[in-house]
């Protein structure tokens, strides 16, 4: 009986030791399942090349005079009040529409008025200067991100989030029905990968 008694105690200071790290396990098996499911669900993928490297604070001191030189005549702002993000980004032919000035939008990106387009966002993370992306990991599923784009406020609802590796090109999974904000950027402290972050449109209001 005292062997017994003894065989539960251990197993459950085990478990509440561990707690934390068993929820993390299981989380992240969960949203693994839950991705597959949502690329399988989605009509298609599309390959998208980019190139979002990893920037330290080391790295950028070569940006900064471009960055700081001027105001950008800004095309509109991605804002996501949980990590305090409000940034920029430049028309697509502008020069310095690049991940190493600025928020960059692709250039086979739709603008957010276009229905059923796709806003795709890249950035820099690290802990550098031009790192616009660097605490995109905080955000969940659920969270939101809102777009200011030509008098209009665009609210959307990350529905999704994961990592491709890091090649040159990545995979976009997303319901092609849907008005869709993409933003991509490296994993934190993994510079083998880049995490997708797919948002859908939940609402549009005049500001």
């Amino acid at each position: 009986m005292l062997l017994v008694v003894g065989s539960l105690l251990l197993i459950i200071s085990f478990i509440l030791y561990h707690y934390e790290k068993i929820l993390m396990v299981i989380d992240e098996l969960k949203n693994d399942i839950e991705t597959e499911i949502y690329k399988e669900k989605t009509k298609g993928s599309l390959e998208v090349n980019v190139d979002t490297l990893y920037i330290d604070s080391d790295d950028t001191d070569n940006y900064k005079e471009e960055v700081n030189s001027g105001s950008p005549n800004y095309l509109g702002f991605i804002e996501i009040d949980k990590i305090n993000l409000r940034q920029g980004f430049l028309p697509k032919d502008s020069y310095y529409n690049n991940i190493n000035y600025h928020v960059q939008i692709l250039k086979i990106s739709d603008f957010p008025d276009v229905v059923g387009g796709n806003l795709i966002l890249a950035a820099h993370s690290g802990s550098g200067y031009i790192s616009y992306f660097h605490n995109l990991y905080k955000l969940s599923k659920g969270d939101i991100a809102k777009i200011y784009y030509k008098g209009k406020v665009y609210r959307y609802k990350i529905i999704n989030i994961y990592k491709e590796k890091k090649d040159g090109s990545i995979n976009i999974y997303r319901d092609t029905s849907k008005t869709t904000l993409t933003l991509i950027t490296c994993t934190r402290n993994d510079k083998t990968t880049q995490t997708i972050y797919i948002s859908e449109l939940i609402g549009v209001e005049t500001y």
